[in-house]
C-alpha cells in the first residue's frame, strides 16, 4: 500500500459559481490544499485564469471522496501527479444534463490535464466539454479507469475553429498519455488483466496475479496489504471489508467488551479518533447525530425519550403557530390557550390596525405538545370545545417551572373551560405559584388530587372551586381506579393514578407483578419490564435473568443474534470450529460450507469438501500450497475462501510435490521416475531399475523386458537365437536381428517366434490349409444358396400381400369402413400413420370450399411404385400466410392430426410438402354438417340433432383427453360422411394461425369471433373450456339449422354483449334443458363450464328421449330423403384417375401396415348378379355402433355369408365384370321411406329389416324408435374377399342360409312369419325377385324357436375395383356378375 500517512482535508461545495475576489479565491486554494493527501469532499479549480498561477500545492493529494471539477481554469498545466482514485460519493449534475459527473473538465483553455495516477473512478461519469487546447485527453482508455458499470465518458467540442494539433505521446507509450513525457503514459490493471480476475484489478497478465478483492486502483501484488488504493476501507496499510469494531464479544463472559483495537469508519480509512469537526457514533465518525440520538462530549449518545428540544413560547398558541411547538421537550416561556385560539381570531397592531388573520384551531392539533416535559412559566387553559374533554395533550409534562406567574399568581390556571379530567398524569412537580381551577362545570377529579406532593411553594392557598359535583362525577363513571392510593388520580384508569396503592408499572398501577407476563417484582412496590430479548418472563433486570428466550440464548444471556464466531443450534449461540476465522459459521464442522465455516485462513481439500486448517499450519504431505484469487463463477466453497489460501492433494504419482502435475520439476515421484515424468508401473518397452526407481529402455531387440540387453527379453522383436536349440523353447534365448552365419535358416512356426535354425525348412503345406479351404467354400455356398431362397420366397410374399392390400384399401376407401380411422400394425405410431408423399401423386379436381387455411379439392391419390391404386381423396392447399414458419412445424401439425384415432375425427392420410403444402384426408361426400342442416331441414328429426350432437361432443372429448384444443370448432368444420356419422375436422391444423390472424373466410361465414369464448377474443387464451363455449354456439347452428349466430350485431360488439351477460337466444324447437346445457357452455367463468365427457353424457341421454327435449312439428313423420353424390363430381374423380395413366381401376391402401378396424356388411352383389336400379343405393339400415361403425354381428354374418357363397360353389378370387366403381361418396342414396331412426347414436337397426320383398317386424317404441339390444364389444375381424357368382346353382338355398343365421331373436315379435311392411322380406319373395321368367321353389321363412336365437343384421353396399373394361363401368354404374341374375341387397 503506497499510503502510510495521509492529511485530510475539507473539500468545497461552490459549484461554478464566480468568486467575489479571484485573488483571494486562490489564496483559499492553496492554504486548504496545501500538503493534503485526502480530501473528503470535492476539489473544485474553478475560474483560475491567470495562466501565472503555480497549482503544485496539489501534487500530494491522493484520493478524492467526492467529485473532481475543473471550470474556467486557463493555466497551461494543470498536474495531480499521485492522485488515485476518486470516489464519487458526492456527483455533479449540469442544468443541461441529465449526467452525474465524477470528472467534469469544462470551459478551460489548459494546454494538459495530466492525471498519470488515475487509476480508479469508482461511481459516476466523466466529462470533458468545449476545452479549447487540451491535448492527449482522447487517447485515455476510459474503460480503464471508469469502474461505475453505468459510467460512460462523454467528450464535446462544439467551436468552429478547429481542435489543436497535439503533439503526439511518448514513444514508451503503448496505449495513451495524459501529456508530454514518458511519466503521463497511462498505466493498466484491468483492461489487460487474465479472465479469471473477471472485472477485477491485477498486477498482471497471468491468471495469478490478480489484486485482492477489497483493492481498488490496481495492485502490486495479490494480498490485502498490495492495494495500491482500497474499495472499502484502508487500515493500517491493508485494505478491509469493514474498520475493527469498537465492542467485541467475550464469550466467558458472554457480554460485550470495548475492543482495544476498536476503530472509527472516517470516509474510507480507519482511525483509532475522529477529527474534532466530526461527532463519533456507532463506529463511524459523522457531522450529525442521526435521530433519536444528541451529542454530548463529542459522541452521539441515545436520548432518553425524545431528544430535547426547547422552544420559546410567546403569546396565544393559534393555528399559526401551533407547529412550531412539534418536537419540543422545554419550553421558554408560557402557555396561553385561550377561547380565540380554538375558533380563529385576526391579530391587531398596537395602531389597531388589522394584522393576519388566524383560522380555527382543533384541539386534536395540540397534540405537538405531547414530547413537552417542562414549561418554564405557567400554563393557561380558558377555551370551551366539545373535543376538548382533557388534558392529554400534555401526558408527559413533569415539570411547570412558574417562573412567570398568571393571575391569582398561578402557574396552572384552568377556568371556564369544558374539560371533563385533568389527565396530566406525568406532572410531578410545580416550582412556583399556586393551582386555580375554577368555573368547570364538567371537571371531575380535581378536588380529590393530592396537590401537597405537587406544590413546592406553599405561599398562595389553592384555589379550586365551582366544578363538577362528585355524584354527577360518579354517574358519569369519572372515579379513579381502586388501583389508585388515597393522592387521587387525574383521571380514569389506572394510569392516571397519582400514586398507586399497590405496585406500579411505570405509570400504570396493578395489583401485583403477576398480573401481567414480561416484568418482574422491583425493590418500593415496582414492577419493571423484563429485558426485550426475554421470552415469557424473568424473574430480574438484564437479560440473564431471563425464564425463557424470545429469539436466542448465549450462555446464560438471551440475545437478539449470534456474535460472527457462532452459529445457531435450537436456539443456542454455540462457538465456531477453533479453525473458523472472523466471518463466521453456520454450524460446528471445521468445513467450508453450510454446517461448518464461512471461511478460514487455510483449507485442505478433502474428497469433495473443503476442510480447516490452524492458520500456523501448513499444508501435509502429498499437498501443495495455493493462492485462492477471485472466483465469482467457481463453486460457493472456494468464492467463500476468496483471497485465502488452500491445499490442494498433489497427483497420485506424487509423494510430494510443489504443484499440480508429475513432472519431475514439481513432483517427487511416489513409484518411478521415466524420462520428466512420474509413473506408476513402467509402459512395455521399459523394465524398472529399484535401485534408482527409474524406468530404463529395453534393448532393440526386446518386445518387452525384464531387464537390460537381449538376454531379458519378453519376446523378440525379430529372431530368437537359442543357446540350446534342441530344447526348443525351454532354453534360453538371445534376439537378434539377423541370423548368424552359423546359423543362417529363418524358422517361422504355425505356433511360436520366429527363431533361427541349421536345419533347412519344410516346402511343403500343412493338410490343414487344405482343410480349411475346403471348409470356407462349403459355408460360402450355403450363405449363396440361402440368399437366392430368401429372395424368391419375399419375392413371391410380396406380390400376394399386393393383392391383398388391394383388397384391404378398397373396402376401407368405399364408404364400408371410410368413418374408421386406419391402425397402425407393426411400425413407430407418427411415421405409421402420417405418410408423406410427392407432389406428382395427387391430382386436384373441382373446389369443395376454401377456409383459414387455403382451399379444399376433390382429388385422387396414386400409389406410386406400388399397385398403382387410385384412391378419391380430399386435398387441402395451404396458403403461404398460414403461419407455419417452417417445414418442420408444419409436420408437428400434421402428426398431430395423423395421430387422432376416434370415429368422429376426420383421419389424416398424408402429407404432400410442395411449394403449397397440401393434406390428403378422407373424402366426405356429403359436405360440412352446416350445409346439411340448411338444405334438408325439412326431412331432418329430432333425434338426428342430438345423435350429431352426441358425437360431435364425443369426438371433442378424445380431444380433451389428448390434452389437444380445437380452437376453431363449428359446424362448418364438421363434415358428413353419411347421415348416420359425422367427423371433426380441422382440429389439428387450427393451432397453425398465425398471432395476428383475427379472422378467416369460410363457407359458414367470416367472423370466427363469433365462435370465440370471451378469454379468446380479450387474452386470445385457448383451452378445452374454450372449445366448449364454441361447442354451445355450434349446438345452436344445428338447432336452428343453420342459423347465423348474431347475425345482426357486428363482430366488433361481440365482445362488450357477452360481458354484459347477453347470450344467442333459445332455439325454437329446443326445450328449456337443452338450452340450459347450452347456458353452461356460455358461463364466463371458463373452470364452471362442462367439459365434454358430460356434453357427451348429457345428449346422449336426450337421444334415448328426443322428442321430449326437441318439439319439431311433424318430428315423427320425417325421412331424410336420398342424398346423393353430384354426378359431374363423381365424374371429375374418375376423370381424374383415367387421366392419370392407362393402368387398371384398381382402388388399394396407402401403406403395407394400415387395416381397417372393423367390417361393414357385404354386398349383396357378391353373392348373386343381376342388372338393378338398386345398385347405386345407400343403405341406411346399417347396425352401426355409437360412433358410427358397423357392429361386431355384422362382420359375423359377413363371414357366415362368405362360407355360405363357399358352399355353394362361388369362386372368391374373380370378381365381377360389372361390379360397381364407386368411393362411398358416390354411392350414398336413401331410400325416400326411411325414417331418422337410424341416426341414432347407438345407430340400431330399424324397426323393419327388408330383404327384397320380405319385411321383419322389430320392437319399437311409441315414437316409432327402435328399441335396441345391448351390443357387444367390437373385436377384430378377418378379411373377407370378393365372391364369384357365376354359379347360379347358389341361387335355390337362400332360405337355408337365413333359416340358420338370424341371429337377433328379440327383433322377431312371435313365432308367425312377418308381415310385409318396410323391412326385411319374406324368403319366398326375395327368391322370387331373383329370377326372371322362373320361380323359384323356396319355402317361406319361419323363425326357430330354439332358445339360441339367431340375429340378422343389414348390409350396405361394397364398391369392389374392376379390371378389364373400366369405361363400361363408369358409364352403367353397377358391375354384372354373370348374365340373367339380379343383384340382391340385405337390408
Amino acid at each position: 500500500m503506497w499510503i502510510l500517512y495521509y492529511t485530510v482535508c475539507i473539500g468545497t461545495k461552490g459549484r461554478m459559481s464566480v468568486p467575489s475576489n479571484r485573488e483571494r479565491h486562490y489564496r483559499n486554494l492553496k492554504d486548504r490544499y496545501t500538503n493534503c493527501t485526502y480530501v473528503d469532499g470535492n476539489l473544485e479549480l474553478t475560474w483560475l485564469q491567470d495562466d501565472n498561477l503555480d497549482l503544485s500545492f496539489l501534487q500530494s493529494i491522493r484520493e478524492v471522496t467526492g467529485y473532481v471539477l475543473i471550470s474556467h481554469v486557463d493555466i497551461k498545466r494543470i498536474a495531480l501527479p499521485k492522485l488515485q482514485i476518486i470516489r464519487g460519493r458526492t456527483l455533479f449534475k449540469m442544468s443541461v444534463r441529465n449526467e452525474e459527473f465524477s470528472l467534469l473538465v469544462t470551459l478551460s483553455k489548459m494546454f494538459t490535464l495530466e492525471l498519470p495516477a488515475l487509476r480508479d473512478i469508482l461511481k459516476g461519469n466523466v466529462g470533458l466539454f468545449n476545452n479549447y487546447n487540451l491535448c492527449h485527453i482522447r487517447t485515455i482508455n476510459w474503460k480503464e479507469i471508469i469502474s461505475d458499470p453505468h459510467g460512460v465518458h462523454i467528450y464535446q467540442y462544439n467551436f468552429t475553429s478547429p481542435e489543436r494539433e497535439c503533439p503526439p505521446c511518448h514513444k514508451d507509450c503503448k496505449y495513451g498519455c495524459w501529456g508530454d513525457g514518458e511519466e503521463n503514459c497511462q498505466v493498466f490493471s484491468k483492461e489487460l488483466c487474465s479472465p479469471q480476475c473477471d472485472q477485477g484489478r491485477c498486477f498482471g497478465p497471468n491468471p495469478r496475479e490478480c489484486c485482492h478483492l477489497f483493492c481498488a486502483g490496481g495492485c502490486t501484488g495479490p494480498k490485502q496489504s498490495d492495494c495500491i488504493a482500497c474499495k472499502n476501507f484502508y487500515d493500517d496499510g491493508v485494505c478491509t471489508l469493514e474498520c475493527p469494531p469498537m465492542q467485541i464479544y467475550n464469550p466467558t463472559t458472554y457480554s460485550w467488551e470495548v475492543n482495544p483495537n476498536g476503530k472509527y469508519a472516517y470516509g474510507a480509512t480507519c482511525v483509532k479518533s475522529c477529527p474534532e469537526h466530526l461527532l463519533k457514533d456507532n463506529g463511524a465518525c459523522v457531522r450529525t447525530c442521526p435521530p433519536n440520538k444528541r451529542a454530548v462530549d463529542g459522541e452521539c449518545v441515545p436520548c432518553d425519550g425524545p431528544c430535547p428540544k426547547t422552544c420559546t413560547g410567546e403569546g396565544v398558541i393559534h393555528s399559526g403557530n401551533i407547529d412550531s411547538f412539534r418536537g419540543c421537550t422545554v419550553l421558554e416561556g408560557n402557555i396561553d390557550i385561550l377561547e380565540n385560539s380554538l375558533v380563529g381570531y385576526t391579530f391587531f397592531y398596537p395602531n389597531y390596525t388589522f394584522g393576519e388573520k388566524f383560522g380555527p384551531l382543533h384541539p386534536d392539533r395540540l397534540e405537538v405538545f405531547s414530547t413537552l416535559k417542562e414549561i418554564t412559566g405557567y400554563l393557561n387553559i380558558q377555551a370551551t370545545h366539545k373535543d376538548l374533554r382533557n388534558l392529554s395533550y400534555f401526558r408527559n409534562l413533569e415539570v411547570i417551572g412558574g417562573r412567570a406567574l398568571y393571575e391569582y399568581s398561578s402557574s396552572l390556571y384552568i377556568v371556564k373551560t369544558t374539560l371533563e379530567t385533568l389527565g396530566l398524569r406525568s406532572l410531578k412537580r410545580i416550582n412556583m405559584g399556586t393551582v386555580a381551577i375554577l368555573e368547570n362545570k364538567n371537571l371531575c377529579l380535581a378536588d380529590g388530587v393530592n396537590w401537597r406532593l405537587i406544590r413546592k411553594s406553599h405561599e398562595h392557598h389553592l384555589m379550586l372551586a365551582n366544578n363538577s359535583d362528585p355524584r354527577s362525577c360518579e354517574s358519569r363513571g369519572l372515579v379513579c381506579d381502586q388501583q389508585c392510593s388515597k393522592d387521587g388520580c387525574w383521571g380514569p384508569g389506572p394510569e392516571q393514578c397519582l400514586s398507586c396503592a399497590n405496585f406500579r408499572l411505570g405509570n400504570t398501577c396493578l395489583q401485583n407483578c403477576t398480573v401481567l407476563p414480561g416484568i418482574y417484582r422491583a425493590d418500593n412496590k415496582e414492577c419493571k419490564p423484563c429485558h426485550s430479548q426475554c421470552g415469557s418472563g424473568c424473574h430480574g433486570p438484564g437479560a440473564e435473568n431471563c425464564t425463557t428466550c424470545k429469539t436466542l440464548r448465549d450462555g446464560n444471556r438471551c440475545v437478539s443474534e449470534c456474535a460472527k464466531h457462532q452459529y445457531v443450534e435450537n436456539g443456542l449461540c454455540k462457538r465456531c470450529h477453533p479453525n473458523c476465522v472472523e466471518e463466521g459459521c453456520t454450524g460446528p464442522n471445521d468445513t467450508v460450507g453450510q454446517g461448518g465455516c464461512n471461511s478460514c485462513e487455510l483449507a485442505i481439500l478433502n474428497d469433495t469438501n473443503y476442510v480447516c486448517l490452524h492458520k500456523n499450519d501448513s499444508c501435509p504431505e502429498g499437498y501443495y500450497f495455493e493462492y485462492i484469487g477471485p472466483q465469482l463463477h467457481e463453486e460457493s466453497s472456494l468464492r467463500l475462501l476468496s483471497g485465502k489460501a488452500i491445499c490442494k492433494q498433489c497427483h497420485p504419482r506424487c509423494k510430494s510435490c510443489s504443484g499440480y502435475g508429475f513432472h519431475v520439476s514439481s513432483c517427487t515421484c511416489m513409484h518411478y521416475k521415466k524420462g520428466e515424468q512420474c509413473e506408476d508401473e513402467c509402459s512395455e518397452n521399459y523394465y524398472p531399475d529399484l535401485d534408482s526407481n527409474e524406468c530404463l529402455a529395453c534393448d532393440t531387440q526386446c518386445r518387452g523386458c525384464t531387464g537390460p540387453g537381449p538376454k531379458n527379453c519378453l519376446t523378440c522383436l525379430n529372431f530368437k537365437l537359442y543357446d540350446d536349440e534342441d530344447n526348443g523353447s525351454n532354453s534360453s534365448y538371445t534376439c537378434v536381428a539377423t541370423c548368424p552365419p552359423e546359423v543362417p535358416n529363418k524358422i517361422f512356426p504355425d505356433e511360436g517366434d520366429a527363431h533361427c535354425s541349421n536345419r533347412s525348412p519344410s516346402a511343403l503345406i500343412s493338410a490343414r490349409s487344405y482343410d480349411m479351404l475346403i471348409i470356407v467354400g462349403v459355408v460360402i455356398s450355403g450363405i449363396f444358396i440361402t440368399v437366392v431362397f430368401l429372395g424368391i420366397f419375399c419375392y413371391y410374399q410380396k406380390k400376394e400381400k399386393i393383392k391383398e392390400n388391394a383388397m384391404k384399401m378398397t373396402m376401407a376407401l368405399t364408404g364400408l369402413e371410410d368413418n374408421e380411422p386406419l391402425r397402425p400394425s407393426n411400425v413407430a405410431p407418427n411415421v405409421a400413420k402420417l405418410r408423406i408423399i410427392k407432389e406428382t401423386e395427387v391430382r386436384k379436381g373441382s373446389i369443395l370450399g376454401y377456409g383459414a387455411f387455403g382451399s379444399v379439392y376433390k382429388g385422387v391419390w396414386v400409389l406410386e411404385g406400388e399397385n398403382s391404386a387410385k384412391i378419391p381423396v380430399a386435398i387441402k392447399v395451404l396458403r403461404d400466410d398460414t403461419g407455419a414458419n417452417s417445414s418442420k412445424e408444419f409436420l408437428d401439425e400434421a402428426y398431430i392430426m395423423a395421430t387422432v384415432d376416434h370415429p368422429n375425427l376426420l383421419q389424416l392420410l398424408a402429407v404432400c410438402m410442395t411449394s403449397q403444402m397440401m393434406l390428403i384426408t378422407q373424402l366426405m361426400p356429403l359436405g360440412c354438417l352446416l350445409d346439411f342442416v340448411r338444405n334438408n331441414r325439412d326431412r331432418i328429426g329430432s333425434k338426428a340433432l342430438l345423435n350429431w350432437s352426441t358425437q360431435i361432443a364425443r369426438g371433442m372429448a378424445y380431444l380433451e383427453e389428448k390434452r389437444l384444443v380445437h380452437r376453431d370448432l363449428a359446424a362448418r368444420n364438421v363434415l358428413v360422411q353419411t347421415p348416420a356419422c359425422v367427423k371433426i375436422t380441422d382440429f389439428g391444423l387450427a393451432k397453425l394461425l398465425d398471432i395476428n390472424e383475427e379472422e378467416y373466410k369460410a363457407p359458414g361465414g367470416k367472423m370466427p369471433i363469433k365462435w370465440l369464448a370471451l378469454e379468446c377474443i380479450q387474452h386470445r387464451i385457448f383451452t378445452h373450456k374454450s372449445d366448449v363455449w364454441a361447442f354451445g354456439v355450434t349446438v345452436w347452428e344445428l338447432l336452428t339449422f343453420g342459423g347465423r349466430p348474431y347475425d345482426n350485431v357486428a363482430a366488433r360488439d361481440v365482445p362488450e354483449l357477452l360481458e354484459k351477460g347477453e347470450r344467442l337466444p333459445q332455439p325454437s324447437i329446443a326445450s328449456i334443458e337443452v338450452y340450459m346445457i347450452m347456458i353452461k357452455c356460455w358461463m364466463l367463468d371458463a373452470e364452471s363450464r362442462p367439459c365434454f365427457k358430460e356434453l357427451e353424457d348429457d345428449f346422449s341421454k336426450m337421444a334415448q328421449d328426443p322428442g321430449r327435449y326437441l318439439a319439431i312439428p311433424g318430428d315423427k313423420f320425417m325421412r331424410l330423403t336420398n342424398f346423393t353424390a353430384p354426378q359431374n363430381d363423381r365424374e371429375m374423380v374418375r376423370s381424374l384417375a383415367s387421366a392419370m395413366d392407362n393402368s387398371e381401376c384398381t382402388i388399394s391402401e396407402t401403406d403395407d401396415t394400415m387395416h381397417p378396424k372393423s367390417r361393414a356388411p357385404l354386398h349383396a352383389g357378391m353373392l348373386l348378379s343381376s342388372p338393378s336400379p338398386s345398385s347405386n343405393s345407400y343403405w341406411p339400415n346399417t347396425q352401426m355402433t355409437s360412433d358410427g361403425s358397423a357392429s361386431q354381428y355384422q362382420n359375423h354374418l359377413n363371414q357366415k355369408l362368405l362360407r355360405y357363397a363357399q358352399n355353394q360353389g362361388f369362386d372368391p378370387s374373380v370378381q365381377s365384370e360389372s361390379s360397381s366403381i364407386r368411393y362411398c361418396g358416390d354411392s350414398v342414396k336413401l331410400k325416400d321411406d326411411l325414417g331418422s331412426d337410424e341416426y341414432d347414436s347407438a345407430q340400431c337397426a330399424r324397426s323393419q329389416a327388408q330383404v327384397g320383398t320380405l319385411k321383419l317386424e322389430l320392437p319399437v317404441d311409441e315414437d316409432d324408435y327402435l328399441m335396441p339390444s345391448p351390443q357387444q364389444t367390437q373385436g377384430p375381424s378377418a378379411y373377407v374377399d370378393l365372391i364369384d357368382s357365376k354359379n347360379s346353382e347358389s341361387r335355390k338355398s337362400f332360405s337355408d342360409f337365413y333359416e340358420n343365421n338370424i341371429d337377433n331373436p328379440e327383433y322377431l315379435m312371435n313365432n308367425e312369419a312377418p308381415t310385409q311392411t318396410v323391412g326385411l322380406p319374406t324368403v319366398a319373395e326375395f327368391a322370387s325377385s331373383t329370377a326372371v321368367g322362373t320361380t323359384p321353389s323356396f319355402k317361406p321363412y319361419l323363425p326357430q324357436k330354439s332358445s339360441e336365437k339367431s340375429r340378422i343384421t343389414s348390409i350396405i353396399t361394397i364398391s369392389i375395383g374392376c379390371k378389364g373394361n373400366c369405361s363400361r363401368c363408369r358409364k352403367t354404374g353397377t358391375a354384372r356378375l354373370s348374365e340373367g341374375n339380379l343383384p340382391v341387397f340385405f337390408m
